[in-house]
């Protein structure tokens, strides 16, 4: 599976970092989104050609193996290629890389297309994207699972949705949803641990007023590492669900 690879150089703002220094993921997760645009851009697929049509992309789930998060002032190669798609789904892999061309984080999205006014999915329209020279599929592929949450050792934060919440699809942008998450860890575990494989799974939109809340449980797998595992929920409705490993410093 392969289709064109877009890249470009970055070097990480002060603005982007937590109080670390690396980089945060909702910054991370902000970047990559935009390259895709660009991309897009690049060859002619522009958003404003979407909605001509009534369309626009939105994200399904998103896999990410991390090696490190690169730090503030460092500079980086952002990667993506739009690897495959069916009738209803589209596979894009991203790919952050240091100077030295040695990988950082890998993500694995997949993206539907959605109706701007019906709220809904629909099929994927094959003539957008004939330029991605990306491969037709029959399947789908695999994702993985988020790991549900704990029984017991819960823990839980409230959030209201702000106006700068909201995105261009008029619903909560998606790496909003790990700022929802992050601030429902404590601090101290954060510093004291590194992120290496997160999960995270969409379910349903988010709209500006809704009052979310970010549930979240802990556990220790075999090999020593930390699961937490993560839920919003708005009201009743199941926003989304994640799963983050973690690993001691």
């Amino acid at each position: 599976m392969s289709g064109l690879t877009y890249r470009r150089n970055h070097r990480i703002k002060g603005y982007e970092c937590d109080i670390t220094g690396e980089i945060t993921l909702p910054s991370l997760v902000n970047l990559m989104m935009d390259l895709s645009g660009q991309q897009s851009d690049s060859l002619g697929n522009t958003n404003d050609q979407m909605s001509e049509r009534g369309l626009s992309w939105i994200i399904v789930q998103s896999d990410m193996q991390i090696e490190r998060m690169p730090h503030r002032g460092e500079a980086i190669i952002l990667e993506t290629e739009a690897m495959s798609y069916n009738r209803f789904f589209t596979y894009r892999r991203f790919r952050a890389y240091d100077e030295s061309e040695q990988l950082c984080v890998e993500v694995m999205t997949n993206f539907v297309m959605m109706d701007i006014e019906t709220r809904k999915m629909v099929q994927i329209q094959k003539d957008l994207l004939t330029v991605y020279q990306a491969d037709e599929i029959r399947t789908m592929v695999r994702m993985q699972k988020p790991i549900q949450l704990e029984p017991e050792n819960r823990k839980e934060q409230d959030f209201r949705v702000r106006y700068l919440d909201i995105d261009y699809n008029r619903h909560v942008n998606n790496a909003k949803y790990f700022d929802w998450i992050i601030n429902t860890i404590d601090p101290k575990f954060i510093m004291d641990h590194q992120m290496s494989g997160v999960t995270i799974k969409y379910e349903k939109e988010v709209e500006y007023g809704n009052s979310i809340t970010s549930v979240m449980s802990t556990k220790e797998a075999e090999n020593g590492e930390i699961i937490t595992a993560h839920r919003i929920m708005n009201g009743e409705d199941l926003a989304c669900e994640a799963h983050m490993i973690w690993k001691k410093v």
